[in-house]
């Protein structure tokens, strides 16, 4: 984590705290040890936005998951939509199967060439073997199919060995001349794993004989270094509507070829491909539409009754006795993220519900009597290479999600249904005072999930005694749940009653839940209603409330409201007096310490308000100001700096700000030109003159690093004088 801000320093500006992260807002000392202030440092807003996007985005709606930034896409295809008449066959079969040519043309079709399979196409044609490797259910067997049936000569078959064939008991008599033969091996299909000096005396068999083999390997497996040269990792996912396309192609009648275009275009079926369903679950549903071809069915009934199919695999998992229920609802709450954390809930959960059932003694936990892969397979669970990012930068783990995105919110909704949610609430509860923060602002947006389904016995159950908290990581966890609920029509008129009767109630704690939520949650969802909430907590001399309004202008500016806030600040600082002028400038301070103007490419290393400046001042060579609606930026901008210099309580902070830019100038000059047009905008009359003439002699000659910057607005003020 990064280090955090508290509001209690003596003179007013926001003192730095390594060891305190999230102590912050209470004014009063009450925080507990070792909280955490969920990113709330100026120079992490933009990922704290950004990654509760993404959380919030995830139960969306039915398949909405998206691993976007946690984890990377992977898989191509899914295990089982491709059907190839296999479901059909006898479970014992011959030990190999020849595609039929009905077969070979449904593969051609529905194919979506993806970027490793010209890498895994030339590895074949140079060793006559090659090893597939990736996550299961991600299309393996249909991947290494199509490659073998690209690469067969003409006159060749493309057959099916039975899973669970050694590929060491195989030998010359067995391959045929001209033949590509596909095997699905790793754990549960063979007893050995592969070997280099398997691979290498079977290409030499194959090599002879003119024939290719395609091993497919589920990640899982062990993956010997003496491998490597025959073995090409699959890890991308195609796109949705290509898939789509390349489905219904091959199930509409020929007459009605012309009909895909009008389905894709549809606005639910648009809607759903933007979730990014799995493969598997664009192949089911392209079954659905092919049925709207002859006017039987509509798209709305087939798009209903994928909902209904997912519904009903998720109503399947909870009945099931053997199932380790708390394992899926752990998957389904917190997927995408690494498997030992989803375990470490897992198991908090188990213990939760234990306790409920006044159970005497320890709860037994498995151990070894079950492996890590069959309890993931019991919950239609898959991992995969991921990235986790943390205060020290991104790092590699294994992540864990169900392979049908939409499984989670369809369990989440049977789960809270059908069956007491006491204790689910108890565990998510104590969850936002985890150590990870990632895992807190999770579970409080799980939380806004459920109040979609109650929203009254959330909002007195859970949210109620959170505002009134005394633990800082509460009341942030309250206004990340509204941040959910905020997006539904059905209850976002209550979810705004709640906060504006935060707002204005006597009670300090609810004030600063209110100017949190008010930030977080509204503001993006309802800009101007969101930020009049926090105009209304500026006249106050509580330094909690103050700091939570900081944080909450900050919130607000991130989520691509830079210009309306600016606007807004500069509207408010005409009739502001004490402590609403104090407490305005500081927040005004804190968002100019925010740097990247909402993640555009171009302003990656200017501070945000400067760019913002820039750009509305036409200042920047080349780029007219183009903001739209930014025109008075440039204005506010000055008003609020001369404000900021000339407070007394603010003044001090706002050197050590101006400071920071005009360093940032010296290392990136691009914004120096802007910088120092501001600069020129500041000198009124002579108390700025000589307020800036000392601070900026005092940069331009210090030592060791004496400021290039600070020297050319020095010479632009001897210019003036």
């Amino acid at each position: 984590m990064s280090p955090q801000e508290s509001p209690d320093t003596a003179d007013g500006t926001e003192a730095k705290d390594d060891d305190s992260a999230a102590r912050g807002p209470g004014g009063t000392g009450d925080q507990v040890d070792g909280a955490d202030g969920d990113q709330f440092d100026p120079g992490d807003m933009h990922q704290l936005r950004s990654d509760l996007d993404n959380d919030v985005g995830r139960f969306d709606g039915a398949g909405s998951m998206t691993f976007q930034r946690r984890v990377r896409a992977e898989s191509i295809v899914g295990g089982d939509q491709f059907i190839l008449n296999m479901a059909q066959r006898p479970a014992r079969r011959a030990s190999w199967y020849r595609l039929t040519d009905a077969e070979l043309t449904e593969m051609e079709q529905v194919y979506v060439r993806p970027s490793c399979a010209q890498d895994a196409e030339d590895a074949l044609r140079r060793h006559h073997v090659l090893v597939l490797r990736g996550p299961r259910h991600s299309g393996l067997r249909f991947l290494a199919t199509a490659v073998a049936v690209t690469l067969a000569p003409p006159d060749g078959q493309c057959r099916l060995l039975h899973p669970g064939t050694d590929p060491d008991a195989l030998v010359a008599q067995d391959v045929a001349a001209g033949c590509a033969y596909v095997l699905e091996t790793g754990p549960g299909r063979s007893d050995r794993p592969l070997s280099g000096f398997t691979l290498s005396k079977l290409s030499q068999i194959l090599t002879d004989r003119g024939a290719f083999l395609v091993l497919t390997v589920d990640d899982a497996s062990p993956a010997p270094t003496d491998t490597a040269a025959w073995s090409v990792s699959v890890d991308e996912r195609p796109d949705g509507a290509r898939l789509l396309r390349s489905h219904l192609r091959h199930r509409l009648p020929m007459a009605r070829r012309s009909h895909e275009e009008t389905l894709l275009g549809h606005e639910e079926v648009t809607e759903w491909l933007a979730t990014r369903p799995t493969p598997t679950e664009i192949a089911q549903t392209a079954r659905e539409l092919a049925r709207t071809a002859d006017g039987s069915v509509t798209v709305a009934e087939c798009m209903a009754q994928v909902a209904v199919r997912i519904k009903q695999d998720a109503a399947d998992l909870l009945k099931n006795q053997e199932l380790p229920r708390e394992l899926a609802l752990s998957v389904a709450f917190f997927g995408g993220f690494p498997y030992a954390t989803v375990t470490r809930l897992e198991n908090r959960l188990a213990d939760v519900v234990h306790e409920a059932m006044a159970h005497d003694g320890a709860r037994p936990r498995p151990f070894l009597n079950v492996t890590r892969r069959e309890r993931l397979e019991a919950v239609r669970a898959v991992t995969a290479t991921g990235t986790v990012y943390t205060r020290y930068g991104s790092s590699p783990a294994e992540v864990v999600d169900f392979s049908a995105r939409g499984l989670a919110p369809a369990l989440i909704d049977a789960m809270w249904l059908d069956y007491d949610g006491f204790e689910l609430l108890r565990w998510l509860s104590e969850l936002v005072h985890d150590p990870d923060a990632a895992v807190r602002r999770r579970a409080a947006v799980c939380v806004g999930r459920l109040s979609l389904l109650s929203f009254v016995e959330i909002a007195e159950e859970v949210l109620q005694p959170w505002s009134l908290s005394t633990d800082q990581r509460d009341r942030v966890a309250a206004a990340i749940a509204l941040s959910v609920a905020v997006r539904d029509p059905a209850v976002a008129g209550h979810a705004l009653g709640l906060v504006e009767s935060w707002g204005a109630a006597s009670n300090r704690y609810r004030r600063m839940t209110a100017a949190l939520a008010w930030g977080l949650a509204v503001s993006p969802v309802q800009p101007v209603v969101g930020i009049q909430g926090l105009g209304q907590l500026l006249d106050t001399k509580d330094a909690g409330v103050a700091w939570s309004t900081r944080v909450g202008l900050s919130a607000a500016f991130t989520s691509g409201l830079s210009s309306l806030v600016l606007e807004a600040m500069g509207t408010w600082l005409d009739g502001a007096d004490d402590p609403a002028r104090g407490q305005l400038l500081a927040a005004f301070l804190r968002v100019c310490r925010l740097r990247g103007a909402d993640g555009r490419p171009d302003a990656v290393n200017w501070p945000t308000v400067l760019w913002l400046f820039g750009r509305s001042g036409a200042t920047v060579q080349g780029r007219p100001g183009d903001l739209g609606g930014a025109a008075g930026v440039d204005d506010d901008v000055v008003d609020l700096w001369r404000s900021a210099l000339a407070h007394r309580a603010t003044a001090r902070e706002a050197l050590d700000v101006l400071e920071s830019w005009i360093r940032q100038a010296d290392r990136n000059g691009e914004c120096r030109e802007a910088l120092l047009d501001l600069i020129d905008e500041l000198i009124v009359d002579a108390g700025d003159f000589r307020r800036l003439d000392h601070h900026l002699k005092r940069l331009a000659h210090g030592r060791p690093t004496p400021s290039y910057t600070a020297q050319l607005a020095l010479d632009e003020l001897d210019a003036l004088r």
